[in-house]
């Protein structure tokens, strides 16, 4: 009995054959319709690609006015130049401007920074404040505290 099932199973066509001949068949009847999926397939792809790259490279020019803004702001603390303030916050004011991953909110927090050093304890509290509400963890404990010390100086 049971070399009759096996010789029975063997007599049976292939699964994965058949499915093969069944997408071949498919796509000789319908070449034209598979052809235009696979370019679009490929369009969206090289769409997405594109988009992946351009977004890393704002957030590396992002990474870079950060790194400068911080190094104005230790040359500030050093010499306590005036122009250094003001480059710290420009870089940090043009990424924060852009408002977008977490390059922005940590440039907000340096913003915040730059402002209550400035003495403009009230531009302070409205970056720390707005980061208290939408950051991540970190940022948030970093700023309510940054809130508390604003309020001891006061």
């Amino acid at each position: 009995m049971v070399k009759k099932t096996i010789k029975e199973t063997i007599k049976k066509p292939d699964m994965l054959i058949i499915a093969f001949e069944r997408a071949f068949e498919f796509i000789q009847v319908n070449l034209r319709l598979v052809i235009i999926a696979a370019v679009i397939f490929c369009a969206a792809g090289l769409v997405a690609y594109g988009y992946y790259v351009h977004e890393e490279k704002r957030n590396e020019e992002a990474q870079i006015f950060i790194a400068n803004g911080v190094k104005s702001l230790e040359s500030y603390y050093v010499t306590g130049k005036k122009e250094d303030i003001e480059k710290a916050e420009s870089a940090f004011g043009k990424v924060a401007k852009e408002g977008k991953g977490k390059s922005y909110m940590v440039a907000q927090l340096y913003l915040g920074t730059v402002y209550a050093v400035k003495g403009q304890t009230d531009d302070a509290k409205k970056v720390y404040q707005g980061l208290s509400k939408k950051g991540s963890p970190i940022l948030k404990m970093l700023s309510e505290k940054a809130l508390q010390n604003l309020d001891t100086k006061n």
